[in-house]
């Protein structure tokens, strides 16, 4: 198989598992809620976990393939600093929108249209109660964006300096290298505790994307505008990651430093980020 066309089916596996379970681990906490199982509720914690290790997971199993991507906010960012050609790009975006879209449908099969409906299909939504408890205005949809941008931004800039950056292998040595995926995955935890509660800590289009399409399958949800906070999910995360991509590459990444490491045996260093993210030719 074309190794290009490897990277898009695991880009399409990856973004297809992290949306899956990061929205069926809400839908449970909804079932345990309704049912009166508190023990078996996962709660924010549980939520925060399926987030990241799913994340650390996925993202350790992209790597060598597709440049780890699993996020088209993150992809435009690598295409904006010309890590990616055009139509590797598009194509990768296509394939994360699609596994998320995925997603959205097995959640439509596995659960009961009552839970969907209870737990909006685990959508990340603005919390409107947290804003006030009123209809969202331009204000809140700004603070929406503000708090959508920072994480995203967060995760973006620790994505950069410990996959992206080519002096990786002389930064952070064998072992550094080879628990990326858990470091990565240890600051969408963080992110998804700090702001599960605000926007549902999307940090990704795709995260949004692949279940809110779904709502309006489900009768209760027809009416309650599922795409009324579209912009926080697309504008935020899309504006963060440019944001961090710029801020790296002006004030962290040298222009002197932005080759691999050269060892004097005159070799270059043989690791993920020194082969996977070239500039665009």
């Amino acid at each position: 198989m074309d190794k290009n066309l490897r990277g898009y089916v695991i880009e399409l596996v990856g973004t297809f598992a992290l949306v899956y379970l990061s929205a069926a681990v809400i839908c449970s906490d909804w079932i345990a809620q309704l049912y009166g199982r508190e023990l078996l509720r996962p709660g924010l914690i549980g939520i925060a976990l399926v987030a990241g290790l799913t994340y650390a997971a996925a993202l350790a199993m992209t790597l060598p393939y597709s440049q780890g991507c699993l996020n088209p906010a993150i992809t435009l960012m690598l295409w904006v600093y010309k890590k990616l050609d055009g139509p590797k790009t598009a194509a990768l975006i296509f394939a994360q929108l699609l596994g998320a879209v995925l997603a959205g449908g097995l959640l439509r099969l596995a659960f009961t249209p009552f839970v969907l409906g209870q737990a909006h299909f685990g959508t990340p939504h603005l919390n409107l109660q947290m804003f006030g408890g009123r209809p969202p205005d331009s204000l809140i949809l700004l603070k929406g964006v503000a708090a959508e941008l920072a994480m995203t931004f967060i995760l973006t800039f620790i994505l950069y300096a410990t996959v992206v950056d080519p002096r990786v292998p002389r930064f952070l040595g064998h072992w550094g290298r080879r628990l990326i995926g858990l470091w990565v995955g240890l600051v969408l935890f963080a992110i998804t505790l700090a702001g599960f509660q605000f926007t549902g800590a999307a940090v990704n289009p795709a995260r949004w994307f692949g279940t809110v399409i779904w709502e309006k399958t489900i009768a209760e949800l027809q009416n309650t505008g599922p795409l009324n906070d579209h912009m926080v999910f697309w504008f935020g995360p899309i504006a963060g990651a440019l944001l961090a991509g710029f801020v790296y590459n002006v004030f962290i990444l040298p222009a002197e430093e932005e080759e691999p490491a050269v060892p004097a045996a005159g070799r270059k260093v043989s690791s993920a980020s020194a082969t996977l993210f070239k500039s665009k030719k």
